[in-house]
């Protein structure tokens, strides 16, 4: 029996690292069998998917000199009561970045100035707080940087301003008021991802199972299953998790009818998609059921490693998870290196890849990535938009943007109308238990 302590820390790790979830009342749990429902059609494609949101000539924060931005990050010093994790100065590390395109010449002559929004990830209002604190307090352009899941609706529906980062679905993205792009896409890469675990063979003649939390309902819906049918793969059950994720005994009691269920159908294989990544093996590390885990997303994957490390990592024997490729120690991918290294010392050779980063060791490779993709991602699109800098014009250079190289990332993204998010292709990540990660899968 776990410890309210250890049930606590797990939950928080579950806010900070794989999504910090809006807080909503906690309801039943929903478990379904394959004779539930109907398996529901997959969503659209293309254009139809990714109609552009509203992009007028308007430049909240520009002035004749200067770009106001906000830089949103985790304050991860809420949680360090609960678990041990830094990922370094979020702030120290941007503002690096922020001085070398300043030095440059800035942005057609314009320079960077940034807000910073720190998010208490503990907290059920602290993404809506710091939303308001850069959309309403300080006008900014553009909201850059780590968004979790719904938290990019507040910029880009609510408020109507401009993002750049977040998990960019095409749900999400129907309903936005604003351009938006990222290099995330939020689990819509899962149709692919689910793909490459056909064609390896992960599927066949599997008794699978899927787990999803709530706000991946789209995902689950639209593209998770629709693949599955597509491939003709059965799903035994279907577990959707809808409690509020800072009530730890609601969130492990349904859980556990999801481990009971899913044992006594003889689920051999679960696919855990979305936010139930990191806390269902932290709940099934609690019980002698060992189905082999296909994760959605490998840094949720991660998140879970990280808080289990002194646990028993036993039921990730054999785990699969999808990703992006990425490099941080090549300086011709990783680009934002040798000016971070310069700028904030302590970061020399510390700059890698979060899964290598010892206990207690600070995971720079975390912060200085979201940093660096995503401002060099707004670089290029504000850039390509020309002098005149505003919602459309950055809009329609984000649009014709086309291959880019985004980076960290090993593989190239595509920017247009039919792909705001990057449409960067997935790639599997093996379980190394000598290691203690996940690391890309030979072939």
């Amino acid at each position: 029996m776990s410890s309210p302590r250890r049930t606590r820390r797990s939950s928080a790790l579950l806010l900070l690292a794989a999504v910090a979830l809006t807080a909503t009342a906690a309801t039943a749990c929903s478990v379904e069998s394959k004779d539930d429902k109907d398996t529901p059609a997959g969503g659209a494609t293309g254009a139809a998917a990714f109609p552009a949101p509203p992009a007028p000539a308007i430049s909240p924060g520009v002035t004749a000199d200067s770009i106001k931005i906000g830089f949103v990050y985790p304050d991860l010093s809420k949680v360090k009561q609960y678990v041990d994790v830094d990922h370094g100065d979020y702030e120290a590390v941007a503002g690096a970045i922020i001085d070398r395109i300043n030095r440059d010449g800035g942005i057609n002559g314009r320079k960077i100035v940034p807000v910073f929004g720190a998010v208490d990830v503990l907290s059920p209002t602290g993404a809506q707080e710091t939303c308001v604190k850069l959309t309403e307090d300080e006008k900014v352009f553009a909201a850059v940087g780590s968004l979790n899941a719904e938290d990019v609706n507040c910029y880009v529906q609510t408020h109507r301003t401009l993002v750049v980062g977040g998990d960019l679905t095409a749900a999400r993205y129907a309903k936005a008021q604003a351009p938006w792009f990222s290099d995330q896409r939020g689990g819509d890469e899962l149709g692919q991802g689910l793909g490459l675990y056909a064609d390896k063979g992960e599927l066949a003649g599997k008794k699978l199972a899927v787990v999803a939390y709530r706000d991946d309902q789209a995902v689950l819906d639209r593209t998770v299953l629709p693949a599955l049918a597509a491939r003709n793969i059965p799903v035994t059950e279907t577990g959707v998790l809808d409690a509020d994720t800072t009530d730890p005994a609601a969130v492990s009691s349904q859980l556990n009818v999801f481990i009971q269920k899913f044992q006594s159908a003889g689920v051999d294989t679960v696919l855990l998609v979305g936010g139930s990544q990191a806390q269902f093996p932290a709940e099934l590390q609690k019980t002698s059921y060992r189905p082999r885990l296909l994760f959605g997303s490998v840094n949720t994957a991660s998140a879970y490693v990280l808080g289990a490390r002194n646990g028993d990592l036993g039921v990730l024997s054999d785990a699969l998870a999808i990703g992006q490729a990425a490099d941080y120690a090549d300086p011709a991918v990783n680009t934002c290196l040798s000016t971070v290294e310069a700028a904030v010392p302590e970061t020399k050779g510390k700059i890698i890849d979060p899964a290598l980063v010892a206990p207690k060791e600070t995971g720079w490779g975390t912060s200085e990535s979201a940093a660096c993709r995503y401002l060099t991602l707004f670089q290029a699109i504000a850039a390509k938009a020309g002098k005149d800098l505003t919602y459309k014009s950055f809009q329609d250079a984000g649009f014709a943007l086309g291959s880019f190289h985004v980076p960290v990332l090993a593989d190239a993204a595509t920017y247009s109308r039919e792909t705001p998010n990057g449409d960067i292709p997935p790639r599997i990540f093996a379980w190394d238990p000598a290691k203690k990660g996940f690391f890309l899968a030979a072939g």
